[in-house]
């Protein structure tokens, strides 16, 4: 796990400092947060339960051209669905929750000029997941029961993500962006024997990072 970590990180700086070689740019880095609604089409869904889905890792933002940038992130992401299920006749509440170490990567179209305090944004681009955990918690009959498990989710998961936000200058080279986003996965993630429906990872979320130049 701690050498797919090290290649995943080295490819964000391996990109950044191949395009900064090309070109002037301006690089940021930076914490970055979310926090969201998450489901998985066909295991749950339109059951009309929340099921929270934060994230937290680090950024790199770089500016290719005044209105241009690439992006990238490294996160811990949980993701998947809670809904209403039946046991033995009872139903009750259960939530799935896989982990990934996730890797969007965007293209951003910035409005405004270089030195605005306030710079509004789009952004859409791929992202990867490699799932390193999953977890399951139920309320069965007023008893709360956790407990890992690995059946349910499959290893990787690949989709597009989509947003559109803000990025308001706080200090010299110091930047707070926030956005709204969306996530569709394009892959079955589903790992459930005898699962015959297509399964994919869907989210929304609010997005936080603070990104200092370099």
């Amino acid at each position: 796990m701690k050498k797919i970590i090290w290649l995943a990180a080295g490819i964000m700086i391996t990109v950044t400092v191949t395009e900064s070689k090309a070109q002037t740019s301006y690089l940021s880095l930076g914490p970055v947060g979310s926090f969201g609604h998450s489901w998985t089409n066909n295991m749950g869904a339109g059951d009309g339960y929340f099921k929270p889905s934060p994230a937290l890792g680090i950024g790199m933002m770089f500016s290719m051209r005044e209105h241009w940038g690439f992006g990238t992130q490294l996160l811990v992401s949980h993701e998947g669905y809670a809904h209403e299920a039946r046991l033995n006749g009872f139903m009750y509440d259960r939530m799935v929750n896989p982990v990934y170490l996730r890797m969007p990567m965007t293209v951003n179209y910035f409005f405004g000029r270089y030195g605005n305090v306030v710079r509004p944004r789009l952004y859409l681009g791929p992202s990867l997941g490699l799932k390193i955990d999953e977890q399951e918690d139920a309320d069965l009959m007023g008893a709360d029961v956790s407990y890992h498990a690995s059946d349910e989710f499959r290893t990787f998961d690949v989709g597009i993500q989509g947003g559109a936000g803000v990025n308001i200058r706080m200090y010299r080279k110091t930047w707070l962006n926030l956005d709204a986003g969306y996530y569709q996965g394009l892959l079955d993630v589903s790992d459930r024997r005898g699962e015959s429906d297509y399964n994919t990872n869907s989210n929304l979320r609010l997005n936080v990072g603070v990104l200092f130049g370099l």
